[in-house]
């Protein structure tokens, strides 16, 4: 496996195991027409993190895949934020709550969790006329 995870896994298997964090979004949970290429992106990034940490489970490596929503930030400043919004801090909070309680997925801030259950239970006609 020629990924940067790879290379850093024999110095955390031989320390008996450790916590992989990666931000990913929830932007990938579904695909949406506004974003086409972030959400698939943010897709394959969510599915490889998963399967990185079925294969290296037993070996010790925890791989926490952080799904934040919209969050106010300086990149994020003068854009009308959305429904959910959250805050750094509260993506930090929710971060260090999941690897404190040994979660493998934190949604961010945790209302994202409730909607994108919601969300992927919507049928590919109503997606396909969605604007969100």
């Amino acid at each position: 496996m020629p990924t940067s995870a790879a290379t850093c896994s024999r110095p955390t298997f031989a320390r008996g195991g450790g916590v992989l964090c990666v931000f990913s979004s929830v932007a990938g949970e579904r695909g949406r027409s506004p974003a086409v290429l972030y959400g698939a992106a943010k897709a394959g990034l969510t599915r490889y993190l998963e399967g990185l940490d079925h294969r290296y489970h037993a070996q010790g490596l925890r791989v926490v895949t952080v799904l934040p929503g919209f969050v106010h930030t300086a990149m994020t400043e003068g854009l009308a934020p959305p429904p959910f919004a959250g805050t750094p801090e509260d993506v930090a909070r929710r971060v260090v709550r999941a690897l404190d309680r040994g979660r493998p997925v934190v949604y961010a801030p945790g209302v994202w969790h409730a909607v994108m259950l919601a969300v992927r239970a919507l049928p590919r006609s109503v997606m396909r006329r969605a604007t969100f």
